[in-house]
C-alpha cells in the first residue's frame, strides 16, 4: 500500500482511524499496534472540507482535536436498562452488569458511560484495557494526546425515517443500527448477509453509504432490497457528538492542558535515566565534597598541635583539652611576665566592683576565685529575678559574662575565657 504524503497543514479536528485488532494483533489479546503502521486518516478543517488520507502516525496532519477512532467489532457499545445511582457507582456495576453480553473477561476491560436518556436508558462502550492503553501510548510516543476515543458507527448518523446510515472503505464497512448500537460487515464476500437482515428486520427504506467505497453498496441494491444513496463525504462531522468516549476514570483527559503527552512508562524512561545519572553524580559530588571537609579538617587540627607545640614545647597536647592548656600557659605567662589577665583575681574583683554599683549595698555573702573566674553568692531573697536580669545587661559592656546557679549564687568570669 503507497503512503500518502502529509502535507504540512494544521486542521480543526483529526480522526485517527485504527485498523480492526484482529489485523495488528500476532496473537491473543496483545495488541501490537505501533508507531510505525499506516492508519488511515480524516482531516477537517475549519470550513469543514475533509481531506482523507494514510500514513505513519508520526507524520500525520496536526490538528487542534484528535479524536481516536476503533473499529466497531473492538468496541462493545449499547443501552443499557440501569439502576438510577451515580455515575461512580454505576462504573463499578458495569462489570456486573455486562458480564454475560461480554467475551472476554471483565477485569480485563475499560467501562465508558454516557449521559441517560429521557428513558432511563443509559448507553455504555467496552474495549479491552490493553487495546485502549497501547492506541494511546504509540501516540503519546508520537507526541499525539487524543481528546476522544470511540467506536466508528460515530461516524455516521442514527438511522431515522426508515433510513440506515452506513459507511464502507477498504472493502469493510460499519452500519448504525441505533443510537449506540451498530456492527461490521466485509464487503469482499458478496451481499453481506448481516446487512441484508438488519435492512429486513427494521423496515428500512432507504441505505445512506458514506465513505470512499460507497459506489460498491450502489451495485448490491437490488439483492438488499433498498436502494442505496450515495452521500459525497468520507462522515458525518456532526455524528459524533452523542458518542460514548472511552477516555473516561484512568484514560481521562479532564484538566489535561492541549499538547501535554501522555505519561506512560515509555515518556517516563528518559526522564528516569536523567534522574538517576542526577543523582548519582549528586552522591558523588557529595562523597568528594566529605572527603575535602575531612583533609582540611586534618590539616587544621595538625596545624593547631604544630602551633600548640610551638608555643609550649614541654607540654604534650590532649585533643580535648588543648585549648585549655593553652589558657592555663598563657596565664602562667602573663603571670611571670608581671602582666595582669583579665581573668586574674584582682582584675576580675575590680570589674566585679564596678558591675555591682549599681546593686543595693550587702546583697553579697561570700566570693571564691577559682579557675579565673569568680563565684559570687548573694545573701537568701535579694538576687530577685529583675536583679539577675540588671546584671545581664550591664555585665556585657563591661567585658564580663555572668551565669546564674540553681542555687541562687552566680559565677562572674572574663568574656573570652
Amino acid at each position: 500500500m503507497a503512503t500518502r504524503v502529509v502535507k504540512e497543514r494544521s486542521y480543526q479536528r483529526l480522526l485517527v482511524l485504527l485498523p480492526p485488532h484482529r489485523t495488528v494483533a500476532s496473537g491473543g489479546n496483545r495488541p501490537q499496534l505501533s508507531s510505525a503502521s499506516v492508519v488511515a486518516y480524516l482531516a477537517i478543517d475549519a470550513a469543514g472540507k475533509t481531506e482523507r488520507g494514510d500514513g505513519p502516525i508520526p507524520l500525520l496532519p496536526k490538528a487542534g482535536q484528535i479524536d481516536l477512532v476503533f473499529d466497531c467489532a473492538d468496541v462493545f457499545s449499547a443501552e443499557i436498562d440501569a439502576p438510577k445511582i451515580s455515575a461512580a457507582k454505576l462504573q463499578q456495576a458495569l462489570p456486573n452488569l455486562l458480564e454475560d453480553r461480554l467475551l472476554t473477561e471483565p477485569a480485563d476491560c475499560h467501562f465508558a458511560i454516557g449521559t441517560r436518556d429521557v428513558n432511563a436508558k443509559v448507553p455504555v462502550a467496552v474495549i479491552h484495557r490493553a487495546l485502549l492503553t497501547r492506541a494511546l501510548d504509540v501516540m503519546a510516543e508520537s507526541g499525539m494526546r487524543p481528546r476522544a476515543a470511540y467506536a466508528d458507527i460515530y461516524t455516521v448518523p442514527a438511522p431515522s425515517d426508515q433510513t440506515l446510515n452506513v459507511r464502507v472503505d477498504r472493502g469493510r464497512g460499519v452500519a448504525r443500527v441505533g443510537p449506540h448500537e451498530g456492527f461490521a460487515f466485509e464487503l469482499d464476500v458478496g451481499v453481506p448477509s448481516a446487512l441484508s437482515l438488519a435492512i429486513r428486520q427494521r423496515g428500512i427504506k432507504r441505505v445512506r453509504a458514506f465513505g470512499r467505497e460507497a459506489n460498491k453498496l450502489v451495485a448490491m441494491s437490488d439483492a438488499l432490497d433498498a436502494p442505496v444513496e450515495v452521500v459525497k463525504s468520507d462522515i458525518d462531522p456532526s455524528a459524533g457528538r452523542d458518542a460514548v468516549s472511552l477516555l473516561q476514570g484512568s484514560f481521562s483527559v479532564a484538566g489535561a492542558l492541549p499538547g501535554m503527552p501522555r505519561i506512560t512508562p515509555q515518556s517516563l524512561r528518559t526522564p528516569a535515566i536523567w534522574l538517576a545519572i542526577a543523582a548519582v553524580t549528586w552522591i558523588v559530588g557529595m562523597n568528594a565534597y566529605w572527603f575535602k571537609l575531612e583533609r582540611e579538617q586534618s590539616a587544621i587540627h595538625q596545624s593547631m598541635q604544630t602551633a600548640f607545640r610551638s608555643a609550649f614545647p614541654n607540654l604534650d597536647p590532649d585533643p580535648g583539652l588543648a585549648v585549655e592548656q593553652a589558657r592555663r600557659e598563657l596565664r602562667s605567662l602573663r603571670a611571670r611576665a608581671g602582666l595582669t589577665s583579665s581573668s586574674d583575681f584582682s582584675a576580675l574583683n575590680a570589674q566585679a566592683a564596678q558591675l555591682l554599683s549599681a546593686a543595693p549595698i550587702g546583697i553579697i555573702s561570700s566570693v571564691d576565685y577559682r579557675d579565673g573566674s569568680l563565684r559570687l553568692k548573694f545573701k537568701p531573697g535579694s538576687a530577685d529575678p529583675a536583679l539577675q536580669n540588671l546584671l545581664r545587661v550591664q555585665a556585657g559592656p563591661l567585658g564580663l559574662n555572668i551565669q546564674f546557679e540553681g542555687d541562687g549564687s552566680a559565677r562572674l568570669e572574663a568574656a573570652g575565657s
